[in-house]
C-alpha cells in the first residue's frame, strides 16, 4: 500500500534565532515512512524515497513528489542565497561559495563572474547541510553528464524560482559544446569528483525544459 502523506508546514524562525524546519526538511516530513537525513544529499534521497515506495516510470505519486521537492529546492535556494537578481548581496553571496577570484562589489560585475561558472542547484542548496562544497565544471557539457547521470536536473519554469536562481540554469537536455568558463573544483569529467550517484541517467527531466 503507498505511504500517505502528512501534510506540514515550514515553521518560521522565532525571535530568539532558533533553527526552523527547512523546505526541504518539511518536503520530506510529508514521507514519515521513509527514513530521511538531513547532512546527506537532497536528490539521492529523493530518489532512494522513489525506490523505496516502488513510484517508478509513470506514476501520479511520483510526479507530485517530484514537483514538491523541485519546489522545496528552489525556495531553500532562495532562503539561503536570496531570489532577487537586483540584490547585490545576493550576487556576492554566491560568488562567495563558489569561491572564484575576488568578490565583485557590483552587480554587472557579478553578473560577469556567474556567467561563466557552472554548478549544480542542487549542491549548493545542500552545502549548508552537507558541508560538501559544490564541484565547480569547466564547461556546460560536464555539468550536463554530472546532473543527468546524478538525477540533479532542475526546470526552468519552477514558480519559485527567482531571477538568481534562473540566471545560474543550463542547458541540461542539449548542452552547448562551446559555453566554457571557470577551471573547475573537482568535476573531472563532469562527475564532480567522485561524488555518490543520486539517480538514473535522465531522471526529473521528463516536466519542463530540462536545466541544472
Amino acid at each position: 500500500m503507498p505511504p500517505r502523506r502528512k501534510r506540514t508546514r515550514t515553521r518560521a524562525a522565532n525571535s530568539a534565532g532558533v533553527a526552523t524546519v527547512t523546505p526541504i526538511q518539511a518536503f520530506f516530513a510529508q514521507y514519515p515512512a521513509f527514513a530521511y537525513d538531513p547532512s546527506e544529499e537532497t536528490m539521492k534521497q529523493f530518489w532512494n524515497m522513489l525506490r523505496q515506495f516502488e513510484w517508478g516510470g509513470v506514476n501520479g505519486d511520483r510526479d507530485v513528489a517530484l514537483s514538491g521537492i523541485r519546489d522545496a529546492i528552489a525556495q531553500q535556494f532562495n532562503d539561503i542565497y536570496g531570489g532577487n537578481a537586483e540584490d547585490l548581496g545576493a550576487w556576492q553571496r554566491l560568488c562567495e561559495m563558489v569561491g572564484e577570484g575576488d568578490v565583485p562589489t557590483n552587480i554587472n560585475a557579478s553578473r560577469a563572474a556567474m556567467k561563466r561558472i557552472f554548478v549544480n542547484i542542487c549542491d549548493l542548496v545542500d552545502y549548508p547541510a552537507t558541508q560538501v562544497r559544490p564541484p565547480l565544471f569547466s564547461t556546460e557539457v560536464e555539468l550536463a553528464e554530472y546532473s543527468r547521470s546524478n538525477g540533479k536536473i532542475y526546470p526552468r519554469d519552477n514558480a519559485y524560482a527567482g531571477g538568481l536562481l534562473r540566471f545560474l540554469l543550463r542547458k541540461i537536455k542539449h548542452p552547448s559544446q562551446h559555453r566554457g568558463g571557470s577551471t573547475g573544483r573537482g568535476g573531472g569529467s563532469g562527475r564532480g569528483g567522485g561524488r555518490g550517484r543520486g539517480g538514473g541517467r535522465g531522471r526529473g527531466g521528463r516536466r519542463g525544459r530540462a536545466s541544472n
